[in-house]
């Protein structure tokens, strides 16, 4: 593993952390700087500062938009770092105004699925990052999920589909547990047959089955799932997440005009 130094031990900084030890990286190849020193001793690792992280072969910046220039500029790290910023809104070029010519540098947008190792993050690569550094940022990432390289034009729609997406994911499924409790089950029975249908229905996407296969071979003629679809489709369930995601990802075009 490359040596690496972190900054911000937030809840994001905090779950890559405990995803590399999981994975068996050795702490001493991580420096890592936060205001917080009691959350950063209880992972593990001592607060190092700032001027510490200037020679490290990666740079993983997970603070605030409004924080980063200035923590780039106190660091000026060496122009051979490679630079992972997990700051939102803050895009390639802005970064590279803040750091040396030619500097490699990487955007990745995570979502909160890193806690547990099993994240969507995307990754965009400037001009200047080579097929090394890009393997190096991968290697990093690996342990906290699935790493897809995207044009940095594509982020607002990632925000909102897989960063917005377990909060929209999470009312659909609460509105399961709600209808299993309306119809007479108990809470805790509700939510376990909701969690167990909704992972067997991945897992039959995952096999190969379309979502129109799974609907039909649950559909039978004049039954009690087609009658409760009418309702979902005459509500127009399919518009309103679709809605739900162009508005999120507008608000993600906004808020990165607002960094810039």
């Amino acid at each position: 593993m490359a040596f690496m130094g972190l900054i911000g031990c937030g809840n994001l900084g905090s779950a890559m952390l405990s995803r590399w030890m999981a994975d068996g990286a050795d702490p001493k190849l991580i420096k890592v700087v936060d205001n917080h020193e009691d959350k950063v001793s209880k992972l593990g690792f001592k607060v190092s500062k700032l001027e510490e992280l200037s020679g490290v072969d990666v740079l993983v910046i997970s603070v605030k938009p409004w924080n980063v220039q200035e923590v780039l500029h106190q660091i000026k790290p060496d122009p051979e770092t490679i630079i992972v910023s997990m700051a939102a809104g803050i895009s390639l070029k802005r970064l590279a105004k803040m750091l040396p010519e030619k500097q490699p540098i990487s955007r990745v947008m995570p979502n909160i699925g890193v806690k547990l190792g099993l994240g969507v993050l995307a990754i965009a690569f400037n001009e200047f990052s080579a097929p090394a550094h890009k393997a190096c940022v991968r290697e990093i990432l690996e342990p906290l999920g699935k790493t897809i390289e995207l044009k940095e034009k594509d982020f607002n729609a990632v925000t909102a589909l897989a960063g917005s997406g377990p909060a929209f994911a999470s009312v659909i499924l609460e509105s399961f547990v709600m209808g299993g409790i309306a119809g007479g089950l108990s809470r805790e029975v509700a939510h376990e047959m909701a969690l167990k249908t909704m992972h067997a229905t991945m897992e039959l996407i995952k096999s190969g089955m379309s979502f129109e296969e799974i609907r039909f071979q649950v559909s039978s003629p004049a039954g009690t799932t087609i009658a409760g679809l009418s309702v979902l489709e005459s509500d127009g369930i399919r518009g309103s997440i679709m809605e739900s995601i162009r508005v999120a990802s507008e608000r993600a075009a906004e808020l990165g005009s607002e960094t810039t």
